[in-house]
C-alpha cells in the first residue's frame, strides 16, 4: 500500500471525528460554598448552547470547581484562558476591556435593584428613617472587589470591604449596617445568616447588568452565547426560564419593589454599550427601567 493510499485512509477515518468536533465549554461553581444562584446561571448557559447547536453545532459543559476563589481572581483565570471558557459576572468598564463581553443582562436588569440585608437589632432604628436618602448615615458592607463597591463610594457612603465569603459573618457582627445584595440574593442567603432580616421599606436603584463574559481570544463561544440568547428571547423561552426559576420568580413576588422608597445612585463603571443595553426594552424587566435614563 502506497503512502497517498494511506493518506487518504487517515482523512477517510477522521473525517466524521471532525465534523462532530464539540465546543468545550468549562465554567466554574463552588461546591463548598453552595450557592443556589449558579444553578439559574448554568440553566441559561445550556439554554443558549442549546439554542445555538443548529447554527455551531454540539457542545459540552465542563464543571470545575475553585472553592474559596474571589470573584476577581476568577475572572483573572477567565482572562488567562487556560482552565476557564466562560464566567457569569457583574460587569465594569474594566472587564469589558479586559474579556469578551456577551451583552444581554443575564437577569433582565435585575442586578439594578439592590434590597438591603440588616441584623435585627438595628431594625427598628432603621424603620425611623423617613427618606433613602438617610440611608448615607449608615455603613454598607461589600465585597473587596465588586464592582459595587465603587459605586457605595463614588456616592458617597461609608463602605466596609471584605472577600464575598466573610461579609454574612461580618453582619452577624454588626461590623457593618447594610449589606445590599441583588433582588434575588437575600432570600436564599437568609437561611445561612444568623439574625438577619430584609429590610422591608427601601431599595438602592443603579444601573448595572450580569453578562457571561469569555476569553478576549475565545470570539467564537461570545458569539455563540449572543446568538444563542438572542433565539432564546426572541422565541420566549428566556423569558419562560427567567420568570419560572425558582431564584428570580420568588425575587419578583418576595421583593416587592415596586412599594419600596429608592435612592437612585449613579454607576460610575458604566459603559456606553451597557447603558444602551439596558435601556433597551427588549433585554429589560419592566419594573427596573426607572433606574437608568438614556443618557
Amino acid at each position: 500500500m502506497n503512502a497517498s493510499v494511506v493518506y487518504i485512509l487517515i482523512f477517510i477515518l477522521l473525517a466524521p471525528l471532525t465534523s462532530v468536533a464539540k465546543d468545550m465549554v468549562r465554567y466554574n461553581i463552588s461546591k463548598e460554598f453552595a450557592d443556589p444562584k449558579q444553578d439559574y446561571y448554568i440553566a441559561l448557559l445550556r439554554l443558549a448552547l442549546n439554542k445555538s447547536r443548529d447554527q455551531y453545532g454540539p457542545y459540552q459543559l465542563i464543571e470545575n470547581s475553585f472553592d474559596q476563589t474571589p470573584q476577581g481572581r476568577t475572572l483573572e483565570i477567565l482572562e488567562q484562558g487556560k482552565l476557564l471558557d466562560v464566567h457569569w459576572s457583574m460587569t465594569s468598564i474594566q472587564r469589558e476591556q479586559h474579556l469578551g463581553t456577551v451583552y444581554i443582562p443575564l437577569l433582565k436588569g435585575m442586578m439594578e435593584a439592590r434590597l438591603f440585608l440588616i441584623h435585627k437589632d438595628t431594625a427598628a432604628s432603621i424603620a425611623l428613617l423617613n427618606s433613602p436618602v438617610q440611608l448615607a448615615s449608615l455603613t454598607i458592607g461589600s465585597g473587596i472587589d465588586w464592582p459595587d463597591t465603587a459605586i457605595y463610594e463614588k456616592n458617597g457612603f461609608d463602605v466596609v470591604t471584605s472577600v464575598a465569603t466573610l461579609l454574612p459573618k461580618m453582619l452577624e457582627e454588626k461590623r457593618f449596617e447594610l449589606f445590599p445584595r441583588a433582588l434575588h440574593e437575600p432570600w436564599t442567603e437568609l437561611a445561612h445568616i444568623d439574625n438577619a432580616v430584609v429590610e422591608p421599606q427601601f431599595a438602592f436603584c443603579y444601573p448595572a447588568a450580569m453578562y457571561f463574559f469569555v476569553n478576549k481570544n475565545n470570539t467564537r463561544l461570545k458569539e455563540r452565547l449572543s446568538f444563542g440568547l438572542k433565539k432564546a428571547i426572541d422565541d420566549g423561552s428566556f423569558d419562560k426560564l427567567f420568570f419560572s426559576h425558582p431564584v428570580t420568580r420568588e425575587a419578583i413576588t418576595k421583593a416587592k419593589f415596586e412599594d419600596r422608597q429608592v435612592l437612585k445612585l449613579l454607576n460610575p463603571n458604566l459603559s456606553g454599550h451597557t447603558r444602551d443595553t439596558l435601556f433597551n426594552p427588549r433585554f429589560t424587566w419592566q419594573p427596573i427601567h426607572q433606574c437608568i435614563s438614556p443618557h
